[in-house]
């Protein structure tokens, strides 16, 4: 490792720790934790050395590197893991350049370019891990809400458990926080029964639940490389690391995408960076790249928004990016051997194919810079695709304290016309702002329409009357919003049927029970035989508005300006 790549680490506090963080040696590992909680977190306080803590391993092992949970650099940069398949029995490819095939231990392998290589599992033995249905994820400054949601998971009958996980640590002076407190609800710890759990509090709360895994053993493996002639030319235990000459990366068969959603798919993809093929936790077969976090940038920003955007809309992402590529490793897939997947779940990653000129231009402009409030802490810098005129309070959409950095304001100009509208939109003065045109940066960008700006969703009784059958409360009798947000987004909603009531919220809860709603900003109509919901925005709406940003652009403000009007208070900073 560089010398000054490992002078950036300056600090580690591990996830649930009550005593004291400790200030590391140089080298030392930010090392994430997963630990269940007895006793109410307390808040770290000042950092003390400890030069006697180990150094960080330089990433040679490809298996330690991709459960170490913590940041490894590369050239000064940090070095991130990115699933792009897993669950196979064999993973075939074609290496665009020369490749170099190291197994985990002994003699390694060169393969010429072209042809279509096969890594294939031998055999394999699943991790050991004690499973549970994740429900809830607070901040970790949200003690108190997340000791409430646990006693309200174990009043509904669970037996609902609050789990910490991830790290902090510093990096050229400043915080980064990774660290989530998870209520996770516990059966016998069999994968079994921690997806029952997930699917009957799906049923009944309208909640959307994965499996978290702690992991006791890891998974291994016996691996084989096969030669486009079909002759094995290599064996190995857990893990190969594929290293293609140059810059060409390697054309991998087949990967899929879009789980779970209307345009999941197969397509070939190619990827630069160390392709590692190891075995996964359920003892198959996965493919990670381990690329450069700047690498990994000019790939998600083209793929988050439209690559056609102003530079200094396209800048503006690069930033936010980076910081949530930051904010999410070590706390996001403790029990699999990568660190981010390539979905919406992370970010999307689709490969080299992804990358164009432009974005990548103002990956490189605004190359190591983060979001960082005015203590020093990485901010959350969140966005969402269309805010409506109007961006919310992160409190209001995920629970939790109020972030200074993440204030819902308009997103338009002040003007006469909706002057009531300029210091909220409330349930009186909704209908007016849905149905006006206020001049919001979203609208002007061009790109939130036709139908993400303002929207309507139709849904016969007879439908919706389906879709909140886990709920319990019969035929819908009435629909109502008792508390909203600055926006106008629905805190909670209340069904209210012929069996009893039911409350469903926040915002997210809401817009899954209602078939991926496009926002929370609506209103109800109940004409003849239907409900009608009539919107604005399209995502969660906190944070940066990205065709706000679009339109903010056009009108010539840098990206800086951008990014300080969507984070209050926040500054970008060069990290590496």
């Amino acid at each position: 490792m560089p010398r000054r790549s490992r002078a950036l680490i300056a600090l580690v506090v591990a996830a649930c720790a009550t005593p004291k963080p400790v200030l590391l040696s140089p080298k030392a590992p930010p090392t994430p934790v997963t630990a269940e909680v007895t006793a109410p977190p307390k808040p770290s306080t000042a950092a003390e050395p400890d030069p006697a803590r180990a150094p960080i391993p330089e990433p040679n092992d490809p298996v330690e590197f991709l459960y170490a949970r913590r940041l490894s650099f590369e050239g000064g940069v940090p070095l991130v893991s990115v699933r792009i398949a897993e669950g196979q029995r064999e993973i075939a490819l074609v290496p665009q350049g020369s490749m170099h095939v190291a197994p985990r231990r002994g003699a390694s392998v060169d393969a010429p370019a072209g042809g279509e290589w096969r890594i294939k599992l031998l055999s394999g033995a699943p991790g050991v891990f004690r499973a549970t249905a994740l429900v809830e994820e607070f901040r970790y400054a949200d003690h108190d809400g997340a000791w409430a949601a646990q006693r309200t998971w174990t009043e509904r009958g669970y037996d609902a458990r609050l789990t910490t996980v991830g790290a902090a640590y510093g990096i050229a002076g400043r915080v980064v926080d990774t660290r989530r407190m998870l209520i996770v609800l516990r059966g016998d710890g069999s994968e079994a029964s921690a997806r029952a759990l997930a699917d009957d509090a799906e049923r009944r709360f309208a909640v959307r639940p994965e499996i978290n895994r702690e992991m006791i053993q890891r998974p291994s493996g016996h691996l084989a490389l096969v030669s486009p002639s079909g002759a094995p030319v290599l064996e190995g235990e857990d893990a190969f690391t594929l290293t293609i000459e140059g810059d060409a990366g390697a054309r991998v068969r087949q990967v899929e995408f879009g789980t779970g959603y209307a345009f999941h798919g197969f397509e070939d993809r190619i990827y630069a960076g160390k392709l590692i093929a190891v075995v996964d936790a359920h003892g198959t077969l996965a493919l990670v790249d381990a690329l450069p976090l700047e690498r990994l940038a000019a790939g998600i920003v083209p793929s988050e928004i439209f690559a056609t955007s102003p530079a200094e809309a396209l800048k503006a992402q690069a930033v936010t990016a980076r910081g949530e590529i930051l904010a999410k490793i070590g706390a996001r897939h403790l029990g699999d051997p990568y660190s981010l997947c390539a979905e919406q779940h992370c970010q999307v990653y689709k490969g080299l194919a992804s990358e164009l000129p432009a974005p990548s231009a103002a990956v490189a402009a605004t190359r190591g810079e983060a979001l960082f409030a005015k203590s020093g802490r990485l901010v959350d810098s969140v966005y969402s695709a269309v805010c409506g005129g109007y961006t919310e309070d992160n409190d209001v959409v995920w629970g939790g304290p109020p972030d200074p950095s993440l204030r819902g304001k308009p997103d338009f100009d002040a003007h006469d016309a909706l002057a009531d509208a300029a210091g909220g939109v409330n349930e009186s003065t909704l209908h007016r702002f849905l149905a006006s045109d206020p001049g919001a940066f979203c609208m002007a960008s061009g790109f939130a329409r036709p139908n993400k700006f303002r929207w309507e969703r139709h849904f016969s009784e007879t439908e919706l009357d389906a879709l909140v059958a886990g709920l319990g409360v019969g035929h819908v009798i009435a629909l109502r919003v008792p508390r909203r947000g600055l926006s106008g987004r629905a805190r909670a909603l209340v069904i209210e049927g012929d069996k009893g009531s039911a409350r469903v919220g926040p915002e997210l809860p809401i817009r899954r029970l209602l078939k991926n709603l496009n926002s929370a900003m609506f209103e109800v109509e109940h004409p003849a035989g239907e409900w009608v919901f009539r919107g604005g925005g399209w995502g969660h709406g906190v944070g940066m508005c990205q065709t706000g940003a679009i339109g903010r652009a056009l009108r010539g403000d840098d990206y800086k300006t951008i990014l300080k009007y969507y984070f209050s208070d926040a500054q970008v900073a060069r990290i590496y």
